[in-house]
């Protein structure tokens, strides 16, 4: 994992989450166990956001090309390669759902459902029950590691509509409420 000395708050995130290079290589010696699965869960994955009455109208007329996509991040997440190249690509995500309006609330479910669907995919298909669990603890902080940055463009986007500085976001964020 990069130590980002010119991103503070990305190297506070991995540093507090633990995100480090033994993630990357767990990540690499499960992937030929789960990449052969991740083509039914984007099938999965889809399927349930076809039934919610917000979520479907997002992928109208594009569910094969936001399907091939989906399988592409899945299995970039797999790689073992979380350099700045697979930072950028995160962000690029954040910018594109700001840019089409999707609501942060459909990255939080989503993720929320990656969360639970890939370890049993990991635990069913990892032969070694402590390669296995240590590849579940490496998905979920790759997860929010993920999460962190497409929420992080949405903040900026907030930031640019509403004219104001990082500073002044945070101290919004964090007023006391009576």
């Amino acid at each position: 994992m990069l130590i980002h000395k010119q991103d503070l708050s990305l190297s506070t995130f991995c540093h507090i989450g633990g995100l480090c290079a033994e993630d990357q290589d767990v990540m690499a010696r499960v992937a030929p166990f789960i990449t052969p699965h991740l083509a039914d869960l984007t099938e999965d994955f889809y399927a349930v956001l076809l039934t919610d009455e917000q979520t479907a109208p997002y992928l109208k007329d594009r569910i094969d090309t936001l399907k091939k996509t989906h399988l592409m991040w899945m299995n970039d997440l797999f790689s073992g390669n979380y350099d700045e190249a697979f930072i950028k690509r995160q962000e690029k995500i954040g910018d594109v759902h700001v840019k089409v309006r999707v609501p942060p609330l459909f990255v939080a479910a989503s993720m929320c459902f990656l969360r639970a669907a890939i370890p049993p995919i990991i635990n069913q298909n990892v032969p070694d029950a402590t390669e296995s669990s240590s590849a579940v603890a490496s998905l979920m902080r790759l997860l929010d590691l993920c999460q962190f940055l497409i929420d992080r463009k949405y903040s900026e986007a907030l930031m640019d509509n509403l004219g104001i500085s990082p500073a002044l976001l945070v101290r919004l964020q964090t007023l006391k409420t009576t």
